[in-house]
């Protein structure tokens, strides 16, 4: 493709029509706005920016936290689809011991747009090194109580979430959501970087996070709020999520809602086959377009009861278009889903558009902030502007 001048600092390709993009990163490089930063995007399936810059080379991985929602739930929908299991099917019919504490008919469908009313984690372990068990962290959700009739409100379960929908396409696949997503999703489409728990040959590619020295001092979410309300109670057990994730303990863990490790380039992989129904060209497809179409619609529209705003739920993702904050970019028909820190990675069918971001100072922001957020308006701006 024709190539845009790069600025100092950005390395990789980019569309002239998508120079601006390549200006923005620069700039957030250049005042310190990142240690690292990789985007990439693609349009009607092609790729028309791969850039990377500061501490990131062309292969770097780093862990997204809730970005990583995004691949989970589209190996869900896939197991799903394969299988021929319903979004109203009860969890319990496919995982039995969810059913105890009157959660016997709760749906999928209300797992992955946040309405099981399962989200307290924190009062559930006892630090966030607890999270590295698998059998005890679906043991720990399949016995939780709900805090709300199911259905009728939707709270975001920022890390039960993972083992909810992880746990799902074990027992409708019978592979661990890991491995799923690697031979189903990350295999067929050529992923270069995309791990639920980093590979050990694989690990000197990660880099690591920080806070945002900026962020230094700041309270706590629990000096905040009072401590048992439900944010707290949803969004971390307590402990540092942030040395949890940088550890090898963390890097080898699969905890579903928050620990994928990717490049910008593969999540912009997985949001084009989404935006083009399901298939990228030259790839084999990755859902009919009949599961996108309802993977992609809003489930909820009510404000929700954990980031107190309105996220437009839909089957595992959030809503573009939104007044507040709008992870997915100005248009509602857009979806994706943003994570801790700032990464996000989206599709937008008005546009045909697929942007991610990813990157490795975190600010404290749960639904893309304006590093990650200014980037994708620029994307947008490039094809309607």
């Amino acid at each position: 493709m024709p190539e845009a001048a790069l600025p100092e600092g950005v390395e990789g390709s980019c569309h002239p029509r998508f120079a601006a993009v390549a200006q923005l990163l620069g700039a957030q490089l250049a005042t310190g706005a990142h240690h690292g930063a990789a985007v990439a995007v693609r349009h009607r399936g092609e790729p028309v920016v791969d850039l990377w810059g500061g501490v990131f080379v062309e292969d770097t991985l780093v862990v997204s936290f809730s970005t990583t929602k995004g691949p989970v739930a589209v190996a869900l929908h896939l197991a799903m689809e394969r299988n021929g299991v319903g979004y109203d099917t009860p969890v319990a019919e496919v995982w039995p011991e969810f059913a105890s504490c009157g959660k016997g008919s709760v749906t999928i469908r209300q797992c992955l747009c946040h309405e099981a009313g399962v989200p307290q984690i924190r009062d559930q372990v006892d630090d966030v090194w607890a999270m590295a068990d698998w059998d005890a962290m679906v043991a720990m959700t399949a016995g939780l109580a709900p805090l709300w009739e199911p259905g009728t409100a939707n709270g975001y379960h920022a890390v039960n979430w993972g083992w909810l929908t992880g746990e799902l396409v074990r027992r409708i696949d019978g592979r661990a959501i890991e491995v799923f997503l690697a031979e189903e999703v990350a295999g067929p489409l050529g992923l270069d970087g995309c791990f639920l728990g980093v590979p050990a040959d694989q690990r000197h590619r990660v880099a690591p996070v920080a806070l945002d020295p900026a962020y230094s001092g700041i309270p706590r979410l629990e000096d905040v709020l009072p401590p048992d309300s439900i944010t707290v109670r949803a969004l971390t057990p307590r402990g540092d999520i942030v040395e949890f994730v940088n550890s090898p303990t963390g890097l080898a863990a699969c905890v579903p809602a928050i620990t994928g490790a990717f490049t910008a380039r593969s999540l912009a992989v997985i949001y084009a086959a989404l935006e083009r129904g399901g298939r990228l060209a030259g790839s084999p497809r990755l859902l009919e377009p009949e599961t996108v179409a309802k993977a992609t619609t809003v489930q909820n529209t009510r404000p929700d009861l954990v980031l107190l705003v309105p996220v437009h739920w839909r089957l595992g993702f959030m809503s573009g278009g939104l007044p507040t904050f709008s992870p997915a970019g100005p248009n509602a028909g857009a979806y994706g889903h943003a994570g801790f820190g700032g990464s996000l990675a989206m599709a937008d069918p008005e546009t045909e558009l697929a942007v991610a971001v990813t990157l490795d100072r975190l600010q404290l922001d749960l639904l893309g902030d304006n590093r990650s957020r200014s980037i994708v308006a620029a994307a947008v701006a490039a094809v309607t502007g």
